[in-house]
């Protein structure tokens, strides 16, 4: 069996990340936009790992939920580049990459927890093969450690909850996760056309909006 080639990109957390099949990665941890960051670190990787666009398999990107600019900008990304290259595209669930820390092997069930920002978290429950338990959800911050805190099983999370839950995995810093869980769902990648974002709850813009609409 040949050996698969692809590129994952995260743009949905905190950190812009980006990786390429031989494990060469992109971390950008000062905050900066995946607008500015993204196409040079991609650009950088496919050069260092001696590969093409069109000859990678297929292109993984994290579809949600997250940070709605950075999803739409790795969704965007990822669109763009399978339909130039004629690749198939894989989207991957963000908190379904914390699940694929490989110290979180070994347990039957793991708990995925990340920030949803103004007091909220997302999360949702894998078993020990990746496979989706109850599906992801956006509940108050509080819920979220509380659920945690009596979760029977590991619990990981993104660098902000690990702030909060003390005991939990935080995630890795070589792109391993992302990488794992790109390789293993790689025969799920389909046409560029059906990929998708995941928005678990409504932009801030969008329900200030309404909230406005419900004082007037």
């Amino acid at each position: 069996m040949k050996d698969v080639k692809f590129l994952a990109m995260d743009t949905a957390g905190h950190c812009v990340r980006a990786a390429v099949h031989n494990g060469e990665y992109f971390l950008d941890e000062n905050g900066r936009n995946a607008s500015a960051t993204l196409m040079p670190a991609v650009d950088l990787l496919l050069e260092r790992a001696g590969v093409k666009l069109e000859e990678l398999d297929f292109i993984a990107c994290v579809t949600g939920p997250g940070s709605f600019t950075g999803i739409r900008i790795g969704v965007s990304a990822a669109r763009a580049f399978g339909y130039a290259a004629g690749v198939s595209v894989l989207g991957i669930n963000y908190l379904q990459t914390l699940a694929y820390n490989e110290r979180a092997d070994g347990y039957a069930k793991i708990l995925c927890v990340s920030d949803g920002s103004n007091g909220t978290a997302y999360m949702a429950e894998y078993d020990g093969d990746r496979n989706e338990i109850s599906p992801c959800r956006c509940v108050e911050t509080c819920v979220a450690v509380e659920t945690a805190n009596n979760f029977d099983g590991v619990v990981c999370a993104d660098e902000i909850m690990c702030g909060l839950l003390p005991g939990s995995l935080p995630p890795d810093k070589d792109c391993s996760s992302l990488l794992r869980a790109s390789r293993e769902n790689g025969g799920k990648a389909a046409h560029w056309a059906e990929l998708t974002p995941v928005y678990v709850r409504k932009p801030q813009a969008e329900r200030d909006m309404e909230q406005g609409r419900g004082n007037a």
